[in-house]
């Protein structure tokens, strides 16, 4: 048998269980044992009593109008239970008392009843007798000889001890085959608990022994269908790991094609400007080399907020949080670049539109969207940003717009489209264009349960739209700037 029974285990929870359910059922065992000993004793108990009565009514006879009991007490001696003959009788009429035995017997109390278990006027109680516990009975014998008519009462009894003797006795046999069964049977529940979780363990060894960059998934024939379905996660699981460090090893393979060709134009310019002989040359290899290194620092920033967005979304508390006031916020900050740029910067946002959400992820994405926009947008041109009550953002533009078939492509990492014109050459506008900002858009959006899509703009050039899935609640009115 493997494994320990820590409470934390399987094994441990499972034998816990099944002991607990032993238990209750050996408890109800005890009581029922019990109750069927009491009963059985008792009625072994009653009969000899109440026959012992009998006999003493068939030794009735009428003398002179007299009441007689021709009969001594020994020969009530075989139907006593106590081996030491400890029966004791009494015989009554209604005129003249006590006619035989032990006077001082107990009568029957006012709240015993006649018995329905013999066909007999019976009353079967309990008393106490010379100091001791006894049973009696008492017993109605109708007597019809010449020279009386009446009811004779016949009373026997018996020390009590004798009843319990027996019902602890009856009680000891059961205990002892309860407890021999339930011993047997949580004995069979363990070799089957052990036989059950025997698959456990062999997937448990199956993946021990595998190396760490094995990721194929593991068998599912022959395997029961409770542990199927437990394997078949595991795949999964492993299917979506080998997925990802796939998609981790092609993205350091392009970052590290995209960080090598700026170093090395980085290390070229530097290296022409150590060998410039006059001022001017000088100037002009520095400021390149200077636009080399901002694009070479947003690359590195693009490549960082990848990583985290990727690596520490699980861990954001998303509260609701307002889209119209977060969007207002955000355009407030950008106004003053947008101008520098000759562009108009609009937003629309009429009412509060809260979904789950975190503030930072949707100032890097709209930093990212809005971002796209002015590098692409030329001067004089206008961009609107609005905030729909369906929870939705939108961003557009009148720049030269993206290509249809280029509008999927744009979110791969480090692609960018051929065929859309480029930004602007002053330094500002020429950090842009990675190729990983819309990649990191779209997983920020898959982290908070949207989706992004680009589109054709009303005047030509793009509109980037941000829908949110994740329980949106528009309320109360708004403003917009």
């Amino acid at each position: 048998m493997r494994a320990s029974l820590s409470p934390r285990s399987l094994r441990g929870r499972l034998t816990r269980r099944i002991g607990a359910a032993l238990l209750l059922l050996i408890g109800i065992g005890v009581l029922g044992a019990w109750l069927d000993a009491w009963r059985v004793a008792s009625s072994a108990y009653d009969r000899p009593l109440l026959i012992a009565a009998r006999v003493l009514g068939d030794s009735l006879t009428v003398q002179d109008g007299q009441v007689q009991v021709r009969i001594s007490r020994a020969v009530l001696d075989p139907f006593s239970l106590d081996s030491g003959g400890s029966a004791f009788y009494q015989v009554i009429t209604a005129e003249q008392g006590s006619i035989a035995g032990f006077e001082d017997l107990p009568s029957p109390p006012a709240s015993s009843t006649m018995t329905t278990r013999y066909p007999s006027l019976a009353r079967f109680y309990d008393a106490t007798y010379g100091g001791r516990d006894v049973r009696v009975v008492s017993l109605l014998v109708p007597v019809s000889q010449p020279g009386y008519q009446g009811m004779v009462e016949i009373r026997v009894a018996e020390h009590r001890d004798i009843h319990l003797q027996l019902m602890h006795d009856l009680l000891g046999d059961s205990l002892m085959r309860l407890t021999l069964f339930a011993i047997g049977a949580f004995i069979l529940f363990l070799l089957a608990i052990d036989a059950a979780l025997r698959p456990l363990g062999r997937i448990t060894d199956m993946v021990a022994s595998r190396s760490p960059d094995n990721l194929e998934p593991l068998p599912t024939e022959n395997v029961q269908r409770e542990v199927r379905g437990l394997i078949e996660a595991i795949n999964h699981m492993t299917a979506r790991l080998d997925d990802t460090l796939h998609a981790q090893r092609a993205f350091v393979a392009d970052a590290a094609h995209e960080l090598r060709t700026p170093l090395f134009a980085l290390r070229a310019r530097l290296e022409l400007g150590m060998q410039a002989h006059d001022t001017d040359a000088l100037r002009t290899t520095l400021e390149s080399a200077q636009r080399d290194l901002e694009a070479l620092t947003l690359l590195a920033n693009r490549l960082l907020s990848l990583a985290r967005v990727e690596n520490d979304i699980r861990r954001r508390d998303l509260g609701l949080l307002d889209l119209s006031e977060t969007a207002r916020e955000f355009c407030m900050s950008m106004v003053s670049l947008a101008w520098q740029r000759g562009l108009t910067l609009a937003l629309e946002a009429d009412a509060p539109v809260r979904v789950p959400a975190d503030s930072a992820l949707i100032n890097e994405l709209l930093a990212i969207v809005i971002g796209n926009a002015q590098a692409y947008t030329p001067a004089g041109g206008h961009i609107t940003v609005r905030v729909l009550p369906e929870a939705v953002i939108e961003v557009e533009d009148d720049g030269p717009g993206i290509p249809e078939s280029e509008r999927e492509r744009v979110f791969e990492r480090f692609y960018r489209a051929r065929q859309t014109a480029q930004p602007a050459e002053d330094a500002d506008r020429a950090i842009s264009g990675t190729g990983l900002g819309l990649a990191i858009a779209r997983q920020i959006c898959t982290a908070l349960g949207a989706d992004i899509s680009l589109h054709e703009g009303a005047c030509g050039g793009t509109l980037a739209r941000v829908a949110f899935t994740a329980g949106a609640a528009p309320s109360g009115p708004g403003r917009s700037t």
